[in-house]
């Protein structure tokens, strides 16, 4: 529970109950302050952990409104709204209702006392925003005042003139007048001017390798943007692009920080327009006919079906909060948001939209069509095949001009090629174009480990275990991870220290070996383990220790999923170093236990696996924390190590 009590910048000052005593009939609270910044775009404060974590006294009567508030959490965030009138130390902050700003009256100006009302935005500011050379400018109003970061603002600016392309920003700056690089807030000041610095598009560069012609090769025909001609042998001259080529297309792309609301139809925006502008001047909200509602529908629905085919509750709620962010008109009264019923259109619509594309053929959408379900599945609703770790390109379409029959010749090929030395450039190239024929061998027919490894010997390399985490998810693996992991590696020891009883006396062994370690490599293994004991899951029964190859493969066999290391008595680097799946050693002589172990989440995702049972919050603390993949949802332990690693 939350009181009121006191003001910080203008805002509210919020406090956490922690105990309420009973003195000489009077109640007394004891309350730690808490951090409140107000959300425009939930209508709310969000809340975080005070620095200093404060304890003081507040007596009842020392409150002007003794109304208790309740926290609840939206997208992962600590949320709080106020719900009536608060006097705070001479500064009035009126709420006017759910999704409303506060606004904020010094009740001793001079205004104030001679009868006048005086009226102020708690610390807003105005901004002057230049596009291009100077002949485009626009006014930016913040009415919450300046965000506490640059990319607060960076998204402020996206969402408000809805820029889709990348850009960076610049502020003039007053010792030499000229627009300088944005790197702190601190430089933006009210009435200020920030420049807009779209960023040029990269332009692909182009590997080109030989390949040696086969007898299936057909010649390709002499294109501007598809192909090259090389004059000075009789093989063939490929290019390729990184992470795609001319032939395949995998144009998922990772659901947006801030959801931009695309352009409707010009008869649509010119109503929008005009109702908009009745909402700001009378604050009558609009309720669209049913045809405008089907564009404006229709409209979002293409624009999210870039990024997922179905679409999490979180992510229909942020774009029906966009939608009414950007048109206020369309504001819903009766409901506590202002937009539940646009978000449960949005759902409507994504499902018939995906009706229309599994009609078409489309495969994400096909694979879960009654026809397409296994024996004993004949319900709509069952087994559905989704992403469900944030992947993008689920089961993406075929590149064009290629069909099942052209692809497997390029998988029989693509064994050939396995087999030859210093061919990697062939083995990505074909393993880049045969992705979509695989993702739907691997989703459609959930083929045995052993089968598939004889089938994509090429896939379990680490270079195309990282490529292919790059193809289904749009984001690099190793380097991520390590980056990320090293990042946090100094705070989790401080978290992980802290753990008492048989655990805690567990972990500290494991991060004494830390502390001794020189090897990076070693230190991050310690570290590794350490979180897995300090989430309750044993690290023994997943990274299994052996003495002799003979004793590893008996006991191989009855792993569902694990990390294996053999190490000979009296020798202290391991012999061999391996991930096992469905009692198959899928990699062998990997370097490291940290190596093995991002190899074996990477083929999580390639092979569309679930989490092992036994390791499921660490995998999930790497997902969603490491990889920053789909993090809105978290589970209790991971939620509360979360806030405490941002802390």
């Amino acid at each position: 529970m939350l009181i009121v009590h006191g003001s910080s910048d203008g805002l509210p000052k919020f406090n956490e109950i922690i105990q309420l005593c009973i003195v000489k009939d009077n109640p007394i609270f004891i309350v730690r302050g808490v951090c409140a910044w107000y959300r425009e775009h939930y209508g709310g404060f969000e809340l975080s952990e005070s620095p200093t974590r404060e304890v003081g006294l507040i007596e009842l009567g020392d409150l002007e409104d003794p109304y208790p508030l309740v926290e609840y959490i939206v997208a992962g965030l600590r949320m709080v709204i106020l719900k009536r009138f608060v006097l705070v130390k001479g500064l009035k902050v009126l709420v006017l209702g759910t999704g409303s700003i506060p606004l904020a009256l010094n009740c001793d100006s001079p205004l104030e006392r001679s009868g006048q009302e005086c009226l102020t935005m708690s610390n807003p500011a105005v901004l002057r925003v230049i596009f291009g050379d100077g002949s485009d400018s626009r006014k930016l109003h913040m009415v919450s005042g300046i965000p506490k970061t640059v990319d607060e603002v960076h998204d402020l600016v996206k969402a408000s003139f809805r820029l889709h392309q990348e850009f960076r920003l610049q502020y003039m700056d007053s010792d030499f007048n000229e627009f300088m690089n944005l790197t702190s807030v601190s430089e933006i000041q009210n009435m200020g001017t920030l420049k807009v610095i779209y960023t040029p598009l990269e332009e692909p560069y182009i590997t080109l390798y030989t390949v040696e012609p086969t007898a299936s090769s057909s010649p390709v025909p002499n294109t501007e943007s598809s192909s090259l001609a090389s004059s000075s042998s009789d093989a063939t001259l490929c290019t390729s692009t990184p992470h795609s080529s001319p032939e395949v297309h995998t144009s998922g792309l990772s659901w947006p920080l801030v959801f931009v609301v695309p352009k409707f139809s010009y008869e649509a925006e010119l109503e929008l327009q005009q109702k908009n502008t009745e909402f700001e001047t009378k604050g009558t909200h609009f309720n669209p006919s049913p045809k405008l509602k089907g564009i404006i529908l229709d409209g979002l629905a293409q624009e999210m079906m870039k990024y997922t085919k179905y679409p999490k509750d979180y992510q229909c709620e942020e774009v029906a909060a966009a939608l009414t962010k950007a048109h206020p008109c369309l504001g819903q009264l009766g409901c506590k948001s202002g937009f539940s019923g646009w978000k449960q259109s949005l759902k409507y619509k994504m499902q018939n939209y995906r009706t229309k594309l599994g009609r078409l053929g489309h495969p994400e959408i096909r694979v879960n069509s009654l026809k397409h379900k296994r024996e004993g599945q004949g319900k709509s609703a069952a087994h559905i095949k989704k992403p469900r770790k944030a992947e993008v390109n689920y089961i993406p379409l075929h590149p064009k001009g290629e069909t099942e029959d052209s692809l497997e010749s390029e998988r029989i090929a693509l064994l050939t090629e396995v087999a030859k030395r210093d061919n990697e450039a062939v083995i990505k190239a074909k393993m880049e174009k045969t992705f979509s024929y695989r993702r739907q061998e691997v989703v459609n027919q959930r083929p045995r480990i052993e089968d598939f490894k004889n089938r994509w010997p090429a896939l379990f390399e680490q270079s195309e275990v990282n490529a292919e985490f790059l193809r289904v998810t749009t984001k690099p693996l190793r380097s991520k991870f390590l980056s990320q992991f090293d990042n946090f590696t100094v705070k989790l020891m401080q978290i992980l220290q802290n753990k008492g009883g048989v655990k805690g006396q567990r972990i500290k062994r494991f991060l004494e070996m830390a502390d001794s370690c020189s090897n990076i490599d070693l230190r991050r293994e310690c570290v590794l383990r350490s979180l897995v004991v300090y989430l309750n899951e044993d690290p023994d029964a997943f990274f299994k220790e052996y003495e002799s190859t003979e004793e590893a493969e008996g006991d191989i066999t009855a792993t569902v999923m694990g990390i294996y290391s053999i190490r000979s008595q009296g020798h202290q680097e391991p012999d061999d170093i391996g991930v096992v799946i469905e009692g198959v050693k899928v990699m062998d002589n990997i370097s490291t236990i940290i190596n093995a172990f991002i190899v074996l989440f990477g083929l999580i995702y390639a092979l569309d696996l679930a989490y092992p049972d036994s390791m499921k919050y660490t995998f999930e603390f790497v997902q969603k924390i490491l990889m920053n993949l789909d993090g809105h949802k978290l589970n209790v332990k991971i939620q509360q190590l979360k806030i405490k690693l941002f802390a």
